[in-house]
């Protein structure tokens, strides 16, 4: 009995540091759209007519303190979770401004601009599998102040949300610092928060990662979605490379293809490349040869990556 009781004793206690270590995701705290906005933080792109307000994310490190504050703070609290963070600061000071900001790629025929703004070349290099964006607002309440903060946490590749909480404050002196007011803003959500995204990303170490494709027929294709390519049509042949390519077979259309478009949602694919590396779906389909497979059936195509979690492949480009 006594024997039995040691051994239940000590696979418990063998048991208790894996549980402690177990994976965890990397993310990134990012100021959100509407902080940038509010404070005069951006820069207007006119896209085919419609003007896109881009975040001025080197403009807002060097004259705004508040920012730097604030992202380290909330980055400060998810690392003593155990959890892997990419400095914004840093990695901007890295990346050629004048490189990220050029947004516009112009599109081939029937396909769409591909737009890559700062935050997606940034996520594009660095590959953390959450993005936390964060607003804060402060008001006056007498001769006190509150601080009402907004934390979303988001897969990077989908931008579907994962968690998120929302708190005010109790009116606080107005010399309280920034930090203090943040953190005892988020207190209260805040276990239920991380609780949120370490099931979702155990759900991606078991089902894959979730990526986009989208398929755009160039005006000096030669072929069409609906042209017979050997024993299918070209849409049928794509389907069936991304169910043979995919995690499990996954990997739906979204709505019904035309001659000169598709698009496939929910496909997974492996966190990870082979070398242990993680992926992006640019670099998932170009790992398993969708280029090269398609112009072995004498289909010219190009693929190019919108983003960390989507692609476009333009049939008829070089």
């Amino acid at each position: 009995m006594k024997k039995n009781l040691l051994l239940l004793y000590l696979m418990l206690a063998l048991s208790i540091p894996t549980f402690a270590q177990a994976d965890k995701p990397s993310m990134m705290v990012i100021p959100d759209i509407a902080w940038f906005v509010r404070n005069n933080y951006v820069t207007e792109h006119n896209n085919n007519g419609k003007v896109q307000r881009i975040p001025n994310y080197t403009k807002a490190f060097e004259e705004n303190s508040d920012v730097k504050e604030a992202i380290a703070t909330l980055g400060e609290l998810f690392q003593q979770r155990g959890f892997e963070l990419t400095s914004l600061e840093e990695t901007l000071s890295s990346q050629d401004q004048e490189d990220a900001l050029e947004i516009g790629m112009a599109a081939d025929g029937y396909g769409d601009e591909t737009n890559m703004g700062v935050a997606d070349q940034i996520l594009n290099q660095y590959k953390p599998d959450i993005k936390l964006t964060v607003d804060w607002q402060t008001s006056e309440i007498g001769f006190q102040k509150a601080l009402r903060v907004t934390v979303r946490a988001l897969d990077s590749y989908t931008n579907k949300q994962i968690g998120n909480l929302t708190n005010t404050t109790p009116p606080m002196a107005r010399s309280a610092f920034l930090a203090d007011m943040i953190k005892q803003s988020v207190s209260a959500g805040f276990d239920n928060l991380t609780n949120n995204m370490m099931t979702y990303f155990q759900g991606l170490q078991s089902k894959g990662r979730e990526v986009r494709m989208s398929v755009r027929v160039t005006a000096n294709s030669s072929v069409t979605l609906f042209d017979q390519i050997g024993d299918d049509r070209l849409n049928m042949v794509l389907q069936k490379w991304v169910r043979q390519h995919s995690i499990n077979g996954t990997g739906n259309t979204a709505g019904s293809p035309s001659r000169a478009r598709m698009n496939f949602q929910n496909i997974r694919i492996p966190l990870t490349d082979q070398y242990g590396q993680k992926m992006t779906a640019y670099e998932w389909a170009t790992n398993e040869g969708l280029e090269a497979y398609l112009k072995s059936l004498g289909v010219s195509a190009r693929v190019d990556e919108n983003g960390i979690g989507s692609i476009t492949v333009r049939i008829g480009a070089n």
